[in-house]
């Protein structure tokens, strides 16, 4: 069963639906207000350099988002980034390919900080066995932690290179509260705040306690990336937010971001998948899988759902497309197994004995 409005299903965590069968997500959202140009041209005219100097730092994946804000920033608004990227071992070639074209093409500095990379990845293989032994949802965002330094990083380079402010590209439209819902934490509205980081100073309380819980029930959480994590949960949470936003002020469009970077700089799709989102993190074939296979829905529910409160798709297009974009990436699927160092056919088997959350709806 899904909303009658968007299209996220039964199983989505704290979900209800009213008499006309339209969920709780839907009756409570709020429409997105994009601020405008003249309010970012009003916010950086004090930072921008005449000289030429690095004016400002460009949190920079590769990935649809932050190539066009990358464009943006120095196309339109004139400013002259320094594009920064965190490589934690997931960064797949296609997105290191998007980066060298992006910063190729546009004349832009990339700092690269690399973690150390044979240890990030055996730390995630290590809690994806330790996942393996007790399957948890709302343990499944464990083995994304490793990236999580990127916002430590990014309050370093603009200490060290004296740029002012640090753009990110995240938009209001992917935003994926189930993660923390499969924990049993109900996050609201963050609109306004940090957009990744921007949960209540409750629920930063509430998480760790019930991934201590976890750990307690599932003592092979407690391995060598026990530190690693807790960094991640500090880089994440406690960190002060000091992000500009891109999409707040400037309208986000799937259609003419793409468009314009496949037109301008080449920018490369994936082999495996019609979508354009998350094509340059290794582990989002991965954790998406979990999702779909054991709840029914993954990340691109949440985002079409999004689309349709906005009244950019209508509920027929979000349903078309979702069924194509949850067809699992099985090219990724190998790729991230063989990278990460475990068993993939293991780990589909175990995958697929978690009971379906959507068969026991009708098995009561």
């Amino acid at each position: 069963r899904r909303c009658t409005k968007c299209i996220l299903p039964e199983t989505f965590p704290g979900i209800t639906f009213d008499e006309q069968g339209v969920c709780n997500y839907c009756r409570d959202y709020q429409k997105i207000h994009v601020k405008g140009r003249d309010a970012l041209e009003e916010l950086i005219a004090p930072y921008r350099s005449d000289s030429g100097e690095p004016d400002c730092i460009v949190g920079f994946s590769g990935g649809r988002d932050s190539s066009y804000m990358l464009h943006y920033i120095k196309k339109v608004l004139k400013m002259n980034p320094i594009a920064f990227t965190y490589d934690w071992g997931m960064v797949t070639d296609l997105a290191r390919r998007n980066q060298a074209r992006v910063c190729g093409k546009l004349g832009v500095e990339q700092v690269i900080i690399s973690a150390d990379i044979p240890k990030k990845r055996e730390y995630i293989r290590q809690n994806i066995e330790a996942w393996l032994k007790k399957p948890d949802l709302g343990m499944v965002p464990l083995i994304m932690a490793g990236d999580k330094q990127f916002y430590y990083y990014a309050h370093q380079l603009l200490e060290q290179t004296g740029a002012k402010i640090i753009f990110n590209g995240g938009n209001a439209f992917e935003k994926t509260e189930f993660k923390l819902g499969f924990c049993g934490i109900k996050e609201g509205d963050t609109r306004g705040k940090g957009l990744l980081t921007g949960i209540s100073r409750l629920n930063k309380i509430k998480l760790p306690i019930y991934y201590a819980k976890q750990y307690l029930l599932n003592p092979a959480y407690i391995n060598s990336s026990l530190f690693d994590t807790l960094h991640a949960y500090y880089s994440s949470y406690l960190l002060p937010d000091a992000y500009v936003y891109f999409f707040q002020y400037i309208p986000w469009s799937e259609e003419e971001i793409v468009s314009l970077l496949r037109r301008e700089y080449d920018w490369e799709v994936a082999t495996d998948t019609n979508a354009t989102w998350r094509i340059g993190d290794g582990t989002a074939a991965f954790y998406d899988y979990i999702y779909y296979t054991a709840a029914g829905f993954s990340e691109f529910d949440t985002f079409r759902s999004n689309q349709i409160r906005e009244g950019l798709i209508t509920r027929e297009e979000a349903l078309e497309l979702v069924n194509r974009e949850n067809i699992p990436r099985y090219e990724s699927l190998e790729w991230y197994a063989r990278t990460v160092g475990f068993d993939l056919e293991e780990a589909l088997d175990i995958i697929h004995s978690i009971p379906k959350m959507y068969e026991s709806l009708y098995s009561r």
